[in-house]
């Protein structure tokens, strides 16, 4: 989904893009000059032959139960496979000359109500575990004379996919409500504004090291569920039990629980403008008929 938004919003600014897919035949693409088959399970998963630079944003969903199959999924699919990438990026010749690789606000572990920027210490879970290796294999790039951009990437909303699809079902049939006490925070972003900051990444050859992408005013789970049944017109009377959560295996419950006051301070710094800053108008603009 972010991908593919990315790809749309940087071939019409005039980039040509290679796109990597594990079914290549049959897949098109219209922003795509090339598609490219990646092999996740090789020692070298991709050709980065003629590349200026990669953005890799590949990685396991971190939705569902996290039973250890799961959770060994999540770093295999990330730190294993970063390691691999960056091990093509030595091939080229020339080299590309930059490295764009995902990563997540989970970095800061569960933090309450301290803000957290780009300067942070890193979390102790395993989220936080996970994106410090998966950094790490990232930055290893530099060892090649890349540039190397690491996107902590908060919750992105958007119509196609990912959590708010899930939430305004609920709500839809009046089952929304705040998870536990509802104080956690959630560093939420547009689609839209996603992409357009990891294009900002690309362009920007000054910019390198973690970038927050997030909205400029993150909100608490309570806020976020009034929200959305505003823009949705549904009540929010439910409200699941923080213990019920917290019994969910293999920490994922502690993770939905967990409170990220994430803020684009790079970004921001770096004159960076958010179309969608407020989540009132953005719950509204996703979710009109």
């Amino acid at each position: 989904m972010i991908g593919s938004a990315f790809g749309r919003l940087a071939a019409a600014h005039g980039h040509e893009l290679v796109a990597y897919t594990r079914s290549p035949q049959g897949t098109s693409l219209d922003w795509a000059r090339e598609i490219r088959p990646i092999d996740t399970k090789a020692d070298l998963p991709l050709d980065a032959w003629g590349l200026d630079l990669l953005v890799h944003l590949a990685g396991e969903s971190i939705l569902g139960l996290w039973t250890a199959a799961k959770k060994q999924r999540i770093h295999d699919s990330r730190v294993d496979l970063t390691q691999r990438i960056v091990r093509c990026l030595a091939e080229p010749s020339p080299r590309p000359r930059a490295l764009i690789s995902a990563s997540g606000v989970g970095f800061y572990g569960s933090r309450g109500n301290e803000v957290l920027t780009e300067t942070s210490q890193p979390g102790l879970d395993f989220l936080a575990s996970v994106c410090i290796e998966w950094e790490a294999a990232a930055h290893r790039a530099e060892q090649l004379g890349l540039r190397v951009v690491t996107l902590r990437t908060g919750l992105v909303l958007a119509k196609e996919g990912g959590l708010l699809p899930l939430m305004s079902t609920a709500f839809g049939f009046a089952l929304g409500g705040r998870l536990g006490k509802g104080k956690h925070w959630m560093p939420w972003i547009h689609l839209q504004d996603e992409a357009r900051l990891i294009l900002w990444a690309v362009e920007n050859e000054g910019v390198s090291g973690p970038v927050n992408l997030s909205a400029p005013n993150p909100a608490t789970n309570a806020e976020f569920t009034t929200q959305l049944a505003r823009a949705m017109h549904r009540p929010a009377i439910f409200h699941v039990p923080e213990l019920l959560l917290k019994q969910l295996p293999g920490g994922f419950g502690s993770m939905i629980l967990g409170s990220q006051r994430a803020l684009p301070e790079k970004a921001l710094a770096g004159g960076f403008q958010f179309d969608h800053p407020d989540l009132a108008p953005t719950l509204q603009g996703l979710l009109a008929a």
